[in-house]
């Protein structure tokens, strides 16, 4: 929803008591805000007498209303196709995927049109209190269409970022 009505939004960490401790977030635009989304608390859910895992969100359509732009604006986006990498990253189970996202955003600079992550795996191949991160990386430049060899500093940019900031290695 906030997609389509255009709204740039981010999750970011935050705690409530009924919800279940990392695994939830708020989700805010433009320092303020929306509502929240996570797994609720097992406690809770035991409480209501519901077995399996439950997810719940709230957002504030008024807040969403007032952050989407009043004036769209579209780019070409069929003239010169996209670039699309992905790229696995191994981090502290306490790193949230959006802080990820975050530097990757700002490492990949205007090449970088996209980002997401598409997998999450924990288990001994990355080692205990490690998490692995799949993120989907799309590069598009608006006069041509890239080659490897153009998004090749970005992507290491974008590894050495993670690496400095985060602690993130590369999973081969």
């Amino acid at each position: 929803m906030l997609d389509t009505l255009r709204v740039d939004w981010q999750v970011e960490a935050a705690q409530w008591s009924y919800l279940h401790p990392g695994r939830n977030a708020a989700v805010v635009a433009g320092g303020e805000r929306l509502g929240w989304v996570g797994e609720v608390h097992p406690l809770v859910a035991r409480a209501w007498e519901i077995e399996r895992t439950l997810a719940a969100f709230a957002i504030d359509l008024g807040k969403v209303a007032a952050a989407a732009p009043e004036v769209t604006t579209y780019s070409d986006l069929t003239s010169f196709p996209a670039l699309r990498q992905d790229l696995a990253v191994v981090v502290a189970a306490g790193v949230p995927a959006a802080g990820v996202l975050e530097t990757v955003r700002r490492a990949g600079g205007d090449l970088l049109a996209q980002t997401g992550v598409f997998d999450v795996y924990t288990g001994e191949q990355v080692g205990e209190g490690r998490v692995s991160l799949a993120l989907h990386l799309e590069f598009r430049a608006p006069d041509r269409t890239l080659t490897d060899e153009d998004v090749a500093p970005v992507r290491d940019r974008i590894v050495a970022a993670l690496q400095e900031e985060l602690g993130g290695e590369l999973r081969g």
